[in-house]
């Protein structure tokens, strides 16, 4: 709990990564990137087509509680930068 409190008054400053690891249960890649699993599920959750980045980091936060703002807002934005 005392984590948590920590996080909002000075802010999440842990790796976006780490979060997606333990909500998806798979390690992050050797590439550093975003993990396949993660980014898979928020192009089955985000339309790119009708929301805005801020949609849908609401749409995903929605969808599962246990994803931060920061480890959501990561999540979109490579869900949008590989939009064509």
């Amino acid at each position: 709990m005392m984590q948590e409190w920590e996080r909002q008054l000075f802010g999440d400053h842990r790796d976006p990564r780490e979060e997606l690891s333990t909500i998806f249960g798979v390690d992050i890649p050797a590439s550093g990137d975003v993990q396949p699993e993660a980014l898979e599920w928020a192009w089955g959750v985000v339309d790119v087509s009708v929301m805005s980045q801020v949609e849908a980091i609401k749409v995903l936060r929605e969808a599962e509680p246990r994803l931060g703002l920061r480890s959501a807002r990561y999540l979109v934005q490579r869900v949008f930068a590989a939009t064509p």
